[in-house]
């Protein structure tokens, strides 16, 4: 999971250097020499330009069996499951009439709310990273299970670090991956269904981003293999942190799900979105953030919303303009690799700003 300014304020949306015309020729030059130079084992790119799907590919999914990426292959999406959270949340409180500014407290176990610390922290505060809570709780430990710490850390052990914890807001936007976790056990505990069950009921289903039965077994063969340096990395089973990364998904499902928020087929998915696109904290001139995504906006020119991800095996970037035409979503299997991805990302939807303001 990855922290998300470092790139976006180096990089900007500045003017890019295509060479191209088309959107094909550009990413397929783009990555190319991106693949050539970053040595990453793969990278993949799944577009959306006025409504049509593309995706390329550069190097391997596999490596060691000489297999591509595809539409298809799944890959761990890291923090841009956040964005499902957000969804999920929102959608679980609208239906229950409970306020996005209430306090937690009331909605977590007897044992937690005696800490009258948590009082003030609300349900906007998590989706929007003000909570003042760290980025990781203290009582995880990222040495005994090194290459997948969250994979062992349990509600019990969030419900015994929450008993203490206190939250030190700045009125900032301070990234946290513990806060954004406990958004999907709350939307858990209020709906009284797993996190599972809620991406399937408000997401995967209505989205018709389901993969079919009959196609299950073939894409367990068609899976992605990250790499922690030179070495190998297993995919991330979570636990009670998977609401802020334990996503997996092919770039076919990214592009209809961000098709899907970009333009929102019905009046209550619009309803969802439009609150989960607002700005509620400015971290500076150009960017936003509103409930798990974040703005760029540069003046004369579209706002792009967009999230980026990290695992010990992966880096991926995501990012629409409102319209439902346009969209990226770039996968390398290689973790610490953001820079290739963000690039490669921001450099497509400047890209595809350009191609839009064409005559």
């Amino acid at each position: 999971m990855r922290l998300f300014f470092s790139v976006m304020m180096a990089g900007g949306f500045s003017g890019c250097s295509a060479q191209t015309g088309d959107i094909g020729s550009f990413i397929h030059h783009k990555g190319d020499s991106l693949y050539k130079s970053s040595k990453v084992p793969g990278i993949f790119v799944g577009v959306l330009h006025k409504g049509v799907a593309r995706y390329f590919n550069f190097g391997y999914a596999n490596p060691d069996k000489k297999m591509p990426f595809d539409a298809a292959t799944i890959f761990e999406a890291g923090s841009i499951t956040k964005t499902f959270t957000a969804f999920v949340l929102v959608s679980v409180l609208k239906e229950k009439g409970i306020s996005e500014n209430s306090s937690i407290l009331t909605y977590l176990p007897d044992s937690v709310r005696q800490n009258k610390a948590l009082e003030n922290t609300s349900f906007l505060n998590l989706l929007n990273h003000t909570s003042g809570l760290p980025r990781l709780p203290d009582n995880m430990s990222l040495t005994e299970n090194a290459m997948a710490p969250y994979d062992h850390y349990t509600s019990a052990d969030l419900f015994n670090y929450l008993k203490t914890a206190v939250p030190k807001p700045d009125g900032k936007s301070n990234y946290s991956n513990l806060g954004m976790g406990l958004a999907g056990v709350l939307a858990e505990r209020i709906s009284g269904k797993r996190y599972a069950e809620l991406l399937d009921e408000y997401i995967f289903l209505p989205f018709r981003l389901v993969t079919p039965a009959n196609a299950l077994a073939t894409a367990a063969e068609n899976k992605s293999q990250g790499y922690f340096g030179d070495d190998r990395s297993a995919y991330w089973n979570m636990d009670v942190m998977a609401p802020a990364g334990g996503l997996k998904c092919s770039a076919k499902e990214m592009l209809g799900y961000l098709k899907e928020i970009s333009a929102p087929s019905n009046a209550a998915t619009k309803a969802i979105v439009d609150s989960l696109l607002q700005p509620t904290v400015q971290v500076n001139a150009r960017v936003s953030v509103g409930r798990a995504w974040h703005t760029l906006e540069n003046k004369n020119k579209p706002v792009v919303y967009w999230h980026n991800g990290g695992t010990y095996g992966f880096s991926t970037f995501a990012a629409f303009l409102k319209g439902g035409e346009e969209a990226v979503i770039v996968v390398v299997n290689k973790f610490d690799s953001n820079k290739v991805s963000d690039g490669l990302g921001i450099a497509i939807m400047n890209k595809l700003i350009e191609l839009n303001n064409k005559p």
